[in-house]
């Protein structure tokens, strides 16, 4: 199965691509807006993704470009797409807005690469973990609807794993598998789980042991990678989450993407194979 065509990334890359064409046809942004009687922040809002770009405005431009239809109708998909709501729009009233962003983008990713330096993965994560993790929460001081609403969305954000949508390879600190969210029983379960899922084929799992070699001290961070799409490259280019107590920031130039990849390489080079990593969760997990 494909993965969704998130209204998320549609808006995104639009966006860059109604840039892109203009400034191919020698045109600024001032140029445009008088030649179709637009305000001039308009064309700034929608080449930077502020506003949602509508149907019929993308296909005012697509002709004013003179873009031929193959072009035109893949750019008027994105647009009819970007138009509707994903489902975690409806839990926006309870997560910062960077997180209910990086929703929309796990959700059209096709493979994720994690390191996690103080807890499991949250797509590997069993829903009394996760419940656990966020009644931690005191920077925002979630009340226990909120909490719950939260556990909610990481588990939905789970299906992505269980109907193999996304591939996931994840270097998990070994001090993750110690450090306790919830009662013993809960941890037990939590890294059965792993387990569990680790011997999925689109499921990589390894750990960075305590006692071994550590490359760089760095905080926990995200790289997601989107499919190709025939003829088009990338639906959208690699991005970078970086998660942070007060919200959640993004790194999506290309240069910083790519340091990102290599640090990760870094991490995984000095981690246990997956083999011993099952070995070392199973053991911690008393199976």
């Amino acid at each position: 199965m494909a993965p969704e065509l998130s209204p998320t990334v549609c808006r995104r890359r639009l966006a860059v691509e109604l840039r892109r064409l203009r400034e191919a046809v020698g045109l600024s942004g001032v140029q445009v807006a008088d030649q179709l009687k637009w305000s001039t922040s308009k064309i700034s809002r929608l080449e930077n993704g502020q506003i949602l770009p509508r149907e019929r405005d993308v296909r005012t431009l697509l002709t004013h470009y003179r873009i031929g239809s193959t072009t035109s109708q893949f750019l008027l998909a994105l647009a009819a797409r970007a138009e509707s709501k994903g489902w975690w729009d409806a839990y926006a009233d309870t997560l910062p807005e960077s997180y209910v962003t990086y929703v929309g983008l796990e959700t059209a990713a096709e493979e994720m690469l994690t390191w996690q330096s103080r807890g499991i993965p949250g797509l590997l994560q069993t829903v009394e973990y996760a419940r656990a993790l966020n009644s931690t929460e005191t920077f925002t001081r979630l009340s226990p609807g909120e909490v719950e609403r939260r556990t909610q969305v990481r588990v939905r954000r789970q299906a992505l794993v269980a109907e193999q949508l996304l591939r996931v390879s994840a270097v998990v600190d070994e001090s993750a598998l110690l450090r306790r969210f919830g009662s013993e029983q809960v941890m037990r379960e939590q890294l059965q789980h792993l387990y569990a899922l680790a011997e999925l084929p689109n499921v990589s799992v390894r750990i960075l042991a305590l006692d071994g070699p550590h490359p760089i001290d760095s905080d926990s961070f995200v790289i997601l990678k989107f499919p190709e799409i025939n003829g088009f490259g990338p639906l959208y280019d690699d991005v970078v989450y970086l998660e942070s107590v007060a919200g959640g920031t993004f790194q999506e130039d290309e240069a910083t993407t790519y340091r990102f990849r290599l640090l990760l390489d870094h991490l995984r080079d000095a981690s246990l194979s997956e083999e011993e990593s099952m070995t070392l969760i199973a053991a911690r997990a008393e199976m």
